[in-house]
């Protein structure tokens, strides 16, 4: 595969990216636990919600940044508040701030999968393809609900230009694709890189 090749299909793989994200949740919560959080409307995990909601929403994104700074800056500081702000850094162009905030949470509590995942896929957007494996497959190996990785180290592995790699973890993800129109996607990355893979040649 040539460089500008690898380039229009990464850019085609990005649009898939958001759907995944949004359809497959890393971390469904129990109908116990959503119902505890909701019972219990002064702990810093429902502050924090409530606090995410006005930023998405368009609520009041200014007072819902304060309340989640007010989270990450505390004693101790609240690790989903500090995950949070990475994330808003990196939508308001921040990436520097961003990668702060995850390393800050990975200080503080070495493994932490939300900040090592955030991590990866802000280094695979930047192009640390190595990197960013490494923190997919952190975060796959602790916790089987982060299947999305198989995706992504897909599409790191075809940015590195590892075909046989890449169409390994694209047919390993097909099981978990949330759809048929996601599914026969895929199926058209691997289909692509199987007419290719004879003139490309691995690392």
């Amino acid at each position: 595969m040539n460089r500008r090749a690898g380039q229009i299909a990464l850019a085609v793989a990005g649009v898939l990216i958001v759907a995944l994200v949004l359809w497959l949740p890393r971390r469904p919560a129990s109908s116990e636990e959503v119902l505890a959080e909701a019972m219990d409307t002064t702990s810093a995990d429902y502050k924090l919600e409530r606090a995410v909601e006005q930023v998405t929403s368009g609520q009041d994104p200014m007072q819902g940044i304060m309340a989640i700074r007010a989270l990450a800056e505390g004693d101790p500081p609240h690790l989903d508040a500090l995950v949070w702000l990475g994330i808003f850094s990196i939508q308001s162009g921040q990436t520097d701030k961003a990668r702060e905030r995850f390393s800050q949470v990975l200080t503080l509590e070495p493994g932490h999968l939300d900040a090592t995942w955030q991590l990866a896929l802000l280094d695979m957007e930047e192009g640390a393809y190595d990197r960013a494996v490494v923190g997919f497959e952190a975060c796959m190996a602790a916790d089987s609900s982060y299947r999305n990785g198989l995706f992504f180290t897909a599409r790191c592995y075809e940015g590195m230009g590892k075909t046989e790699a890449a169409l390994i973890r694209y047919r390993e993800y097909l099981p978990f694709a949330p759809d048929t129109v996601v599914s026969n996607r895929v199926l058209s990355f691997i289909e692509r890189l199987e007419s290719g893979k004879a003139g490309t040649t691995e690392p």
